[in-house]
């Protein structure tokens, strides 16, 4: 398997998964978050198909970061207002996604170092920081999911401007 199918293979996992974590979490806020990184892999996986044909790939630069924003935003609206506990989530189900995520990260970031190619591997280091976005979402899902009075407090999100 060349690394190009790898990382489709790769993509696809991710995909997958995220479909299937929307389609199991109760909570609307979370569930548009995952509906956002499903699409987000689908373009992974189409950029990657272009980079196997040695097509010409757009921008890879996604605007997931505002739209999570918005979401976290929402979030901390919500319960504000609401005094209804959240609904109990699967941690573990997202403390994997944080490791898919990081795996990603590291393939793409190795792989591309061992390309002779600029162009390519340019591509390669611009998924990876994707899929560091990626991590870095999932993370906050997982804090807020295990910490969320002290979540709140960190309404502005400020790890997620990092990346």
């Amino acid at each position: 398997m060349n690394i190009y199918e790898f990382a489709i293979d790769f993509e696809q996992e991710n995909r997958d998964y995220y479909q299937k974590c929307a389609e199991q979490t109760k909570d609307e806020n979370l569930k548009r978050i995952f509906n956002y990184l499903t699409e987000e892999e689908k373009k992974h996986e189409r950029i990657v198909k272009q980079l196997m044909k040695e097509e010409s790939v757009g921008e890879i630069e996604s605007d997931i970061l505002p739209k999570v924003k918005k979401v976290f935003n929402d979030i901390v609206e919500n319960i504000s207002i609401n005094t209804e506990e959240p609904p109990q989530e699967d941690i573990s189900v997202y403390r994997k996604a944080v490791e898919m995520e990081r795996s990603s990260y590291e393939f793409y970031k190795s792989k591309a170092e061992e390309l002779d190619d600029s162009s390519i591997k340019d591509n390669f280091l611009k998924l990876a920081k994707e899929e560091k976005r990626h991590e870095i979402i999932m993370d906050n899902i997982v804090e807020h999911l295990e910490r969320p009075l002290n979540w709140i407090e960190d309404a502005e999100f400020n790890h997620l401007e990092a990346y």
